[in-house]
């Protein structure tokens, strides 16, 4: 329809202009004419001919206004640049669409980016004069290819004024392809890297394992495959015997002396109430601590007011396991204990065992009977020693018992009950709130008769069965 009125329009008229752009004849919604007109500053006209275009030249360059043409470029963004790449000549400026004289827009698409355009720090070109973040404040990056915050060290490091992406402010990576490794992280195990980049290889403290001494973990639980209260464990690094670190199931609680009657299996032997925590050791000659020491001004007949080993002035005696050898009158104490800090729950045991034999000299050198003098005490005399030396339960011999210590070729066995009634041959005596729970050491103690020398030999006999407690 369009170019049919046209051409009507065009044959009935003897003199044109150019056409309105309110009319029929405008180009704005498209730039689309009839065939032979084109579209110029939103108007349908015809270069050189009739309607005349309004900022176009003729077809032979030269423009009617007696001016010469001049580019212009595009401006799709309106902020008074051009694009270089979209350029076309005009006779004058063009009124109603976005045409410049200047061509230098890096990006025609956003008006926040031109020659009139402030530099932002965005790591981009905004003001289109080739360089990004100009006068603004940068700084290094490092690139940071793992992305865990930590960029390799560099010598010619990326400036710019905000962060780029792939990069960290900060340095000192020395594994940049692994996220795990950087300043600042906890060490592997044994993974015989250096996590955190300080020059060491696997020092404490680790990120998987049990650290020791900080508070339990649960990511790091772990069945030790052991039994009792060592069951439970966690994951913890070790040293293995040339110095290297594994990662090994350490148990949660170590084994300790059984306890009675608590139900656990506290050494994680595989039963509970297992000596010697509960019962005490069953070979006293097996202890880690054992001897003998004598008191030669002991002020006897009186027996002591105390246990004895710790005694000032107590001096060491000969003791040649499994014999204990004594010379000279005084005191004399056999002591075995349990181990520092331990002590021996009794409360379940009958009685003490203690096999010998026994062979003392005295006066001249014959052989007599060095227990007989009645105005000193009945040998021997047992105590069971608690927490310190002021607490015990001494068990001392009837008349009937005084033969014990006896000199003799044949083995002999004391048995000391140890809840004695009186009619088996003993008696108890109590001191300090003392309690069978927490027994600490065992005394032997002799008093020889006091005739100018004597020495005696008492050896334990280990083939006759048990030493220690029933």
């Amino acid at each position: 329809m369009r170019a049919l009125a046209l051409s009507v329009l065009v044959l009935s008229a003897g003199c044109f202009k150019a056409w309105d752009v309110g009319g029929p004849w405008s180009c704005s919604d498209g730039g689309v004419c009839a065939e032979g007109y084109t579209c110029d500053d939103q108007v349908c006209c015809k270069p050189g001919g009739t309607p005349a275009c309004p900022t176009l030249p003729d077809p032979d360059g030269t423009c009617r206004n007696g001016k010469p043409k001049v580019t212009f470029y595009f401006d799709g963004d309106g902020d008074r640049a051009g694009n270089p790449m979209v350029k076309r000549d005009f006779c004058s400026s063009p009124l109603r669409e976005a045409w410049v004289s200047t061509p230098n827009d890096c990006d025609d698409s956003t008006s926040a980016v031109g020659p009139l355009a402030g530099e932002r720090c965005n790591a981009k070109d905004d003001d289109c004069d080739g360089e990004v973040d100009e006068g603004l404040v940068r700084q290094p990056w490092f690139r940071d290819a793992d992305r865990d915050g930590f960029g390799a060290d560099c010598t010619n490091c990326f400036l710019a004024c905000a962060q780029p992406d792939g990069y960290a402010a900060r340095g000192g990576d020395c594994g940049d392809d692994d996220a795990q490794i950087h300043p600042g992280v906890r060490e592997r195990c044994a993974n015989t890297l250096d996590d955190n980049c300080n020059g060491q290889v696997n020092e404490p403290p680790y990120s998987d394992v049990q650290n020791p001494g900080a508070a339990p973990d649960p990511a790091f639980n772990c069945d030790t495959g052991q039994p009792g209260e060592c069951k439970d464990g966690a994951k913890q690094c070790v040293f293995g015997p040339s110095g290297d670190r594994f990662v090994a199931c350490v148990p949660r609680t170590p084994p300790s002396t059984d306890v009675c009657d608590d139900q656990k299996n506290n050494d994680c032997s595989g039963g509970v109430d297992d000596r010697p925590g509960c019962g005490g050791p069953d070979a006293l000659l097996a202890t880690l601590s054992y001897g003998a020491v004598v008191f030669p001004d002991a002020g006897l007949p009186a027996l002591p007011a105390r246990c004895s080993k710790n005694v000032a002035g107590a001096q060491a005696m000969a003791w040649l396991n499994p014999s204990w050898i004594g010379n000279g009158v005084g005191l004399h104490v056999w002591y075995a204990e349990a181990p520092a800090g331990t002590w021996w729950d009794l409360r379940h045991m009958t009685s003490i065992r203690l096999p010998f034999v026994f062979s003392g000299v005295g006066g001249s050198g014959g052989a007599v009977d060095i227990w007989d003098n009645p105005g000193r005490f009945v040998s021997p005399v047992v105590q069971l020693c608690g927490d310190d030396d002021v607490m015990f339960q001494r068990y001392t011999p009837t008349t009937a018992q005084s033969t014990l210590f006896r000199s003799s070729a044949t083995p002999r066995v004391i048995t000391i009950p140890l809840r004695p009634t009186g009619a088996d041959g003993w008696t108890a005596t109590t001191n300090g709130g003392f309690d069978l729970t927490r027994v600490r050491r065992i005394e032997i103690l002799a008093a020889p008769e006091p005739v100018s020398s004597v020495t005696f030999t008492n050896r334990f006999v280990t083939g006759s069965g048990v030493i220690g407690f029933e």
